[in-house]
This record gives C-alpha cells, sequence and structure tokens, in this order.
C-alpha cells in the first residue's frame, strides 16, 4: 500500500550554525528515504553513453540485504535496481534486470550527513564490474554548493544542491528535495576518460513520490 509523503513526512531541517559560521542555514540530518510503496517519475534527456531520452519510474520496494546489510530497494521500470545503505542512502550495488550484480562499491558510495552549504568531502573507493570482473578505484569529492528554490514539472521545492566530480572526469550536480525525499533535478557529464565513454543526462522530477 503506497503512503503518502506529506502525511508521514520525517524529514528534518534544523536551524544550526554550520560548521561553525556565524550565518544560520538549513541542515538536514539525517537520510530519510520515500516509504516502502512510494513511486515517482522522473524524464531523462539523454546523449552519448547515457542512451536516449526517457521517462523512468522507481518504486521503492521491500528492504533486503547485500552481503549481510540491511538496504533499501530501489526498482526502475527499466528493469535496474539499486541497493542503498539503510544507515544513509550511499550506493551499494546496481542490479541488472536479470536480478544479477551489474556494478558494486566497496565501501557504499554516496553523501556524508549532515547536509549543510559549504560541507565538502572526499571518499575512496573499489568499483566492481561484475560482467567483466574488473574493479578500478574511484574517488569522490562532493561540495553542498546552496539551498535554493528549484522548478521542475513537479513543482517548486527548495532543495540543496550538491556539486560532485570523480577521477574519471565525471561531473554531477544534484538538487536533493528533503520536503519530497529524493533527488529532484540532475545534471551529469561524463569525459572522454569515463569507463562507460562520453555523455550527459539532465533529469528532473515529473511526479513526487507518493
Amino acid at each position: 500500500m503506497k503512503t503518502s509523503i506529506r502525511s508521514g513526512i520525517g524529514y528534518v531541517v534544523a536551524i544550526t550554525l554550520a560548521a561553525g559560521c556565524a550565518a544560520l542555514g538549513p541542515q538536514l540530518a539525517a537520510w530519510n528515504p520515500a516509504p516502502i510503496g512510494a513511486s515517482w517519475d522522473v524524464s531523462q534527456r539523454n546523449t552519448g553513453s547515457y542512451g536516449k531520452d526517457a521517462q523512468v519510474r522507481t518504486t521503492r520496494i521491500a528492504d533486503s540485504t547485500w552481503k549481510g546489510m540491511p538496504v533499501a530497494v530501489m526498482k526502475a521500470s527499466t528493469g535496474v535496481t539499486l541497493l542503498q545503505q539503510a544507515s544513509d542512502g550511499n550506493w551499494l550495488a546496481v542490479l541488472g534486470p536479470n536480478g544479477k550484480p551489474f556494478m558494486s562499491f566497496e565501501p557504499a558510495v554516496g553523501w556524508e550527513y549532515p547536509l549543510y552549504v559549504g560541507k565538502s568531502w572526499t571518499t575512496r573507493h573499489k568499483v566492481t564490474m561484475h560482467a567483466s570482473n574488473k574493479v578500478f578505484d574511484l574517488e569522490w569529492s562532493c561540495k553542498v554548493e546552496d539551498f535554493e528554490k528549484v522548478t521542475v514539472p513537479a513543482g517548486t521545492l527548495d532543495a540543496f544542491r550538491v556539486h560532485c566530480t570523480t577521477n574519471d572526469g565525471t561531473d554531477e550536480l544534484d538538487w536533493y528535495s528533503p520536503e519530497v525525499q529524493t533527488i529532484v533535478k540532475t545534471r551529469m557529464v561524463r569525459g572522454p576518460n569515463s569507463g562507460f565513454g562520453p555523455g550527459t543526462q539532465e533529469t528532473e522530477l515529473v511526479s513526487r513520490p507518493s
């Protein structure tokens, strides 16, 4: 049974002093995913290695485990399944339409909480491509650049703008809205050194999780 986000919204945007700064600002204390059963739609404008334009519906299905760890499970209408670390939403693995691992990360890759404007971090990971059994090193560097209003087909929302780059030349901008508990807009660029090949992707939230 699907649950309304608005009826049980659990995010905390606290007004705090961020990292010793004198100015007050919003802070997102922890990851709080959409409830099990919720679905949302995202439009994609793609070039190059990202493939063709698409509209993708994602549904949070029943929680599971990955190598003994609890995970939140997000299944896309493309058949791809994302396993996210239950504690913070960081990516542990991507499963293909056949249910087998396509790609996995050690340790899980993603954001560090709490989020607040000006925070930055760099982490290092091993990425396994399971079809070829190849392993490569990933360096992931992010900064929370702003908390701003962003307009997408699903509405105008307050969102943290997070800018991340990798050591293979990938550049990613994400806008995350605590109100709807998901990323509402992205801009991604894969450079010529990407293992997937160059390409661009822009996404926008079309319908809110419900």
